[in-house]
């Protein structure tokens, strides 16, 4: 039989506030969109300081290609470290800024089951926390400024156990559909063009870029945008049928693996463009980036969860039209 000793107790305990408070803290403000600027007034200040990518082990091997992303892209701060999220709050002070992933947990009336949202954050702190190892006070949620904030995509699992993304390693082990080092770091380079022109992105925007649309000879489309995800299972065996997307005619693309795309992002020189879907609670993002730059160039948000060749079809018209 097990037997429950103080120090166990104490070290459990220590344990499982740490997880929570990383959890808590990681919280981030409600957005509806699938990238927001929220607050360009601490620009000038996060510029002077260092900013920290956490993750659960910037050692691992499966996260160098995301540690040299994060590097090369992220130009806004001085200084950039990848570090644990258990170094989070040794490092908060008032010019370092941060960059972690976000979960906001509800429940659904009508299941049983949980629905998260994921996000990319972006944010830095109003001062009012200073770290002193001595004393238990530990930095509370409200003192966080949000930057910007990126949608993410998580499977099932992870959107029914939110907590997880802490304990796997930075590449997500799959759980993140929108997600690669390729496509991280053009997530990183649009936001820092975003925050270095000072503009600020509402919620529930949806833009074009039309010059950059008519450049499109080719859209990669990677194959997990084909999938008809469920609802209330991890079941992501139907697909569609890329014959469907064929009958819209008109626009030229190629279906890749999220790997090939990553691979295509990372060590092509020469632009193309490539579409993602963000799969939300209440719907979905359809986007379009120019992988050379990392610009968005089109999002356009729907009411239905899966990707439909009407999708294909409205970027079609979009690009045609004058």
């Amino acid at each position: 039989m097990f037997e429950m000793t103080t120090n166990t107790f104490e070290e459990m305990k220590s344990k499982i506030t740490l997880s929570l408070l990383i959890l808590l803290a990681l919280i981030p403000t409600l957005s509806k969109g699938q990238i927001a600027i929220s607050n360009i007034n601490e620009i000038a200040k996060i510029k002077l300081g260092t900013t920290f990518f956490a993750m659960k082990d910037p050692a691992s091997p499966k996260v160098a290609a995301y540690i040299d992303a994060i590097k090369k892209n992220w130009t806004l701060s001085k200084v950039v470290e990848c570090i644990k999220y258990t170094d989070v709050e040794k490092n908060i002070t008032p010019n370092n800024s941060f960059v972690t992933i976000g979960a906001n947990m509800t429940s659904s009336n009508s299941t049983s089951l949980s629905e998260t949202n994921f996000y990319l954050e972006f944010w830095t702190t109003n001062g009012k926390f200073v770290y002193d190892p001595k004393k238990r006070k530990h930095f509370n949620p409200e003192d966080k400024i949000l930057i910007a904030s990126i949608e993410l995509f998580p499977d099932f699992f992870l959107q029914n156990n939110p907590s997880s993304v802490y304990k796997i390693d930075y590449d997500s082990a799959g759980h993140l559909k929108n997600w690669s080092a390729g496509i991280l770091g053009n997530y990183i380079g649009q936001v820092v063009t975003l925050l270095n022109t000072a503009t600020a992105r509402e919620t529930k925007t949806d833009f074009l870029n039309k010059s950059e649309l008519s450049k499109i000879s080719t859209l990669y489309i990677p194959d997990y945008v084909l999938t008809k995800f469920s609802k209330n299972s991890d079941d992501e065996s139907k697909k569609l049928d890329p014959k469907e997307l064929s009958e819209v005619g008109g626009l030229s693309y190629k279906i890749v693996t999220t790997e090939e795309l990553d691979a295509k992002i990372l060590n092509d020189k020469t632009a193309f463009y490539y579409l993602m879907l963000i799969k939300t609670n209440t719907g979905k993002w359809i986007t379009v980036t120019n992988a050379q730059t990392g610009e968005i160039v089109y999002s356009a948000s729907g009411s239905s969860t899966n990707f439909k060749p009407s999708d294909l079809k409205d970027l079609q018209k979009t690009i045609q039209k004058k």
